[in-house]
């Protein structure tokens, strides 16, 4: 973003904070039942939502916030779409601000402690788990800057609903908590879910043979080689596959990576005991096999042989100290939200004790990479800093980044897989050069001139053009991610549920999928993606909209 619109953004907050002083000094007392609606408009539930609420913040109407979105042309016409809508009902004075993504997330984190008056519009790329979707973001131990709830907001039911997820292990069980859980989160709209996500890939044709696009984005690369899901791409006449990232690496460590770009640019690097595969079945990876022995304790046999890129060779003690490394990390509650410790039977037979029965222990254990002795204080043959370097056991290297220009990977040939009837033993892409190229449209071009073999995400309008041409290939993919608005639950009048409720049912979704993305992805109505189908049934996600959403 240009300085000169930073500038006038921070303006027009301090002056929205100022508003919103001045407000709740003339309220109390003075104010409660002398409010003037006269300027908006109550015709309709959302609107008589919406006033009930600013009754009870003691706001007068129109009440001026900012929508703050990343430095998008789709979301730009989202918002605008949004503000609109808001706008119209007379209660709000909407402006929009954006921003480069990093200062955008920066923004979020710090939200609640400066009390910005901003209603966020963001993302977030779930998991393979229902627990993926909600607990960072709902949660009220997960407030920001140590989660995701941006919003610091606060809903006992919900807590008790996500604690009792986190640990009940029958599926059926765990389905009939989460769907009460998204009811309520649906009723209270501490955020409002706009579209589920596709992932979408387009490749050259003439080059890219049998690709296969995996639905979660920290994964798009997966489809080069991954043995443990069955998986691997070849290319014609070329041994250097080229693709793209649409912003930078920011972190190589595992323990710190918070984005999904550096989630994408190691998932070839690191590796861990298991996989969850492209159709979300979990699959053996360093570790053969394993069995539950009791409700929080698990026996798993290590693969033998298998080598890190700095030569050390995997034994339990790597598992039990790269588990541990996670303590007092930004990735801490990927392992301690369940474990304990860890027991060395030997070499490569490893019990993990949680402090607690898990729900979603194996797929869990997908976050944790294991990594070499040496980048774990200082032991094994040298001392090693993974924010230099990574090295992990996967089946490429690092080889160099040059930032804001490309990241570079080259075939691990110790890799341990030693070849099965679907998958060969080495990779036939040698070279795995990642280009960074922060513009969609800039993406695009460099795909048709031939600079790339492979892009993910690019404009939705140009989806139904690269179908319609026999020299490329496309993969769609209901995926993990979901689009959403995020409310400022600290700040009068979004700490009122009511007002919450009445923006959520004036969200355009469906003129936002026709018409800022061309019919890709799904209306959202509930935060849980349909990938994990049990959790959210087309059925189920009707029902919700009947009895919240729609004002009709």
């Amino acid at each position: 973003m240009a300085g000169n619109s930073v500038g006038s953004g921070e303006r027009t907050r301090l002056g929205r904070r100022s508003f919103l002083t001045r407000a709740g000094a003339l309220g109390g007392a003075g104010l409660a039942g002398c409010l003037n609606f006269d300027s908006a408009t109550t015709d309709g539930p959302a609107a008589e939502l919406i006033e009930e609420g600013f009754a009870a913040a003691d706001i007068e109407p129109p009440f001026e916030t900012t929508i703050a979105i990343t430095q998008d042309e789709e979301r730009t016409r989202f918002a605008q779409l949004l503000q609109s809508e808001l706008d119209g009902t007379g209660f709000f004075d909407v402006e929009i601000e954006s921003r480069d993504f990093g200062s955008h997330v920066e923004a979020m984190l710090s939200a609640a402690d400066t009390e910005e008056n901003a209603i966020f519009v963001s993302s977030l790329t779930g998991g393979w788990d229902p627990s993926n979707y909600v607990t960072m973001l709902f949660h009220s131990e997960n407030r920001t800057p140590n989660g995701l709830n941006v919003g610091h907001y606060e809903n006992e039911t919900v807590d008790e609903y996500i604690d009792a997820g986190l640990t009940e292990t029958d599926p059926d069980e765990r389905v009939e908590i989460y769907r009460n859980l998204q009811k309520e989160l649906v009723a209270d709209s501490p955020a409002s879910f706009v579209r589920f996500r596709e992932a979408t890939h387009v490749w050259n044709g003439d080059v890219v043979n049998d690709w296969q696009t995996y639905p979660l984005q920290p994964g798009s690369y997966y489809a080069v080689y991954a043995p443990w899901a069955g998986v691997y791409t070849d290319l014609e006449n070329e041994t250097e596959f080229v693709g793209d990232f649409g912003s930078d690496v920011t972190n190589y460590d595992p323990v710190e990576i918070n984005g999904t770009v550096s989630s994408q640019a190691t998932a070839l690097v690191y590796e861990q005991l298991v996989g969850v595969d492209f159709d979300g079945e979990v699959q053996p990876m360093l570790a053969t096999d394993w069995e539950q022995l009791d409700a929080t304790t698990y026996r798993f046999s290590l693969r033998e042989g298998v080598e890190f890129h700095n030569g050390e060779v995997l034994t339990a003690t790597h598992v039990k100290r790269s588990f541990e490394r996670y303590e007092g990390t930004t990735r801490e509650s990927d392992v301690y939200d369940w474990y304990e410790s860890s027991t060395i039977i030997d070499d490569h037979t490893i019990e993990i004790n949680c402090w607690r029965e898990y729900g979603p222990f194996e797929t869990a254990l997908f976050n944790v990479s294991i990594v070499p002795l040496a980048a774990i204080d200082g032991e094994g043959e040298a001392d090693h800093d993974l924010e230099t370097e990574p090295i992990g056991t996967g089946p490429y290297r690092f080889v160099e980044h040059e930032s804001g220009t490309h990241w570079r990977l080259r075939r691990f040939d110790d890799h341990w897989f030693a070849g099965d009837e679907t998958v060969p033993a080495t990779p036939p892409i040698e070279t795995v050069t990642l280009e960074i190229i922060t513009d969609q449209s800039s993406r695009q071009a460099a795909l048709e001139r031939g600079d790339l073999h492979f892009s993910y995400n690019l404009p939705s309008a140009s989806l139904s053009d690269f179908e319609a041409n026999d020299d490329y290939g496309v993969g769609r993919r209901v995926s993990g991610g979901f689009d959403m608005i995020l409310y400022p639950c600290y700040l009068p009048p979004f700490s009122e549920p009511s007002v919450r409720r009445g923006c959520n049912m004036l969200v355009p979704r469906e003129r936002t999928l026709e018409t800022v993305y061309h019919g890709i992805g799904q209306v959202a109505y509930t935060p849980i993606s349909p990938l994990l189908e049990d959790y959210a049934a087309e059925s189920f996600q009707e029902a919700i909209a009947n009895e919240y959403v729609r004002s009709n």
